[in-house]
């Protein structure tokens, strides 16, 4: 189909044509078969006005009858049980119906009518509902779902002229005369004062802008998408690494606290990125990775979190999800997933005799899960319980005790992590080791150590 842009080819699969009868489909009707294109003409009986719209279905099935094209209608049925407006159950209708036709078809595209004169009242709509570069770029041309739009550079006037001169019929809906409809308003009344005040050139503006903020929305995702390739972990449940991208996360995201979480991000990195990125990456978290629709406000409130929130902010995002920050990291997780999670136990082994020298205590140390002790330093029989605030421990390398609660904060251990973990205390109830914070400076293996008390982290 070398009239349209791109220079199309033309598909072995047919497509469907949306046609209602009125001058834009029958523009493209014409185009389609000039070229060659099998097509199956889909129209929807909307039922608002009486006789008029059994003429419409007439008119169409004439036309199909002379191309000997195939048709398939659908009537909307009525408004009993419906509380928004018919513009907007229509539009949903009309979606459902040729979506439903494509597959069992097993067409091609889903071609629709609109035109450059749609794209300029679509984007000014948007615009006074006050939309994002999302909205404001328009309709698409193209979209995931098959719909495609050949025409929408086109304008309205060059159809009613090309219609004229081919002396080729279409019908003419009355209810497009109505401004009680937002978009006829926009037709009607609001381009019309700004073709009068500005000259017809506005029009052509206003396309150019949508056109722009295409392609600065297609800069957007590309960047979001690459940004969170690069800088956001994901975790399944279980903690085993979820690919992203086709890509297994090599940074381990499991919480100090021995739980998990599903996503996570570096808070620094992301706060010096430009708004409009900011929003666009939590928006494709939200639609990708969490299953949400964030609203506007609603991203506003994560980023702002992010950024400025202290290092225990958290905000509720729906569906169960909650943005926690943990310090200079932010996790996305299920309200309750922070909480209530079985927690990894200190096991006590004793190892035999000479088998430790200090140099492998260190390695095994370097882990977080091991700690060996001089046997000969710790008073039996040791002991696990939850930590306490007030608790105090004498840190490897110190000569005096120092508040765990300080020693938590400088290690950046999220304050809902804090308390109730497993601590191993010897047989005067002195702190020996927390599990993946810090272990006392009580026993250290050293040179003349002849027995080691292995305490290893397990689950109960």
């Amino acid at each position: 189909m070398p009239w349209l842009p791109g220079g199309r080819m033309k598909k072995r699969k047919p497509s469907i044509l949306a046609v209602s009868g009125g001058g834009d489909s029958r523009y493209l009707l014409d185009l389609l078969q000039r070229s060659g294109e099998d097509v199956i003409l889909a129209h929807v009986h909307h039922g608002t006005r009486g006789r008029e719209s059994d003429k419409d279905q007439k008119f169409v099935e004439k036309i199909a009858g002379e191309y000997r094209i195939p048709l398939v209608t659908a009537r909307m049925p009525g408004r009993s049980g419906s509380t928004d407006g018919f513009e907007n159950r229509a539009r949903r209708f009309r979606r459902r119906f040729l979506m439903e036709l494509k597959e069992r078809s097993r067409s091609g595209d889903i071609l629709t009518g609109h035109t450059a004169d749609d794209q300029v009242e679509t984007i000014l709509m948007r615009m006074v509902e006050g939309a994002g570069i999302g909205g404001l770029k328009g309709i698409p041309r193209r979209t995931e779902e098959g719909f495609y739009r050949p025409i929408l550079h086109v304008w309205r006037e060059d159809i009613d002229k090309y219609l004229k001169e081919k002396k080729i019929p279409f019908r003419t809906d009355r209810t497009n005369r109505d401004t009680r409809f937002e978009r006829n308003w926009v037709r009607h009344v609001l381009i019309p004062l700004l073709v009068k005040r500005y000259g017809k050139a506005v029009k052509r503006r206003i396309f150019a802008l949508g056109e722009r903020f295409a392609e600065l929305d297609d800069y957007l995702e590309t960047e979001a998408r690459r940004w969170i390739r690069r800088n956001v972990k994901s975790r399944r449940q279980g903690g085993r690494a979820e690919k992203i991208d086709g890509k297994v996360p090599s940074v381990n995201i499991d919480s100090p606290g021995g739980g998990h979480c599903t996503v996570a991000l570096t808070r620094i990195p992301f706060s010096g990125l430009p708004s409009v990125l900011r929003i666009r990456i939590l928006q494709k978290i939200g639609f990708d990775r969490l299953g949400l629709e964030p609203n506007e406000r609603l991203l506003a409130a994560m980023d702002k979190t992010l950024r400025i929130g202290g290092p225990s902010a958290r905000v509720k995002i729906g569906k169960g999800w909650e943005l926690v920050n943990r310090y200079d990291r932010a996790v996305f997780l299920r309200a309750g997933d922070h909480k209530g999670r079985t927690r990894a136990v200190p096991v006590l082994t004793s190892e035999e005799e000479g088998t430790v020298t200090p140099a492998q205590a260190r390695r095994a140390a370097a882990s977080g899960r091991k700690e060996y002790f001089d046997a000969a330093g710790i008073r039996m029989p040791l002991s696990v319980r939850p930590l306490r605030v007030g608790d105090r421990i004498r840190p490897f390398g110190l000569d005096a005790e120092k508040k765990v609660k300080e020693i938590l904060i400088d290690r950046k251990v999220p304050k809902g992590e804090r308390w109730g973990r497993p601590v191993v205390c010897d047989g005067e109830g002195t702190i020996l080791w927390i599990p993946g914070v810090v272990r006392s400076a009580h026993a250290p293996v050293g040179p003349g150590t002849k027995k080691t008390v292995l305490l290893r982290l397990g689950r109960k």
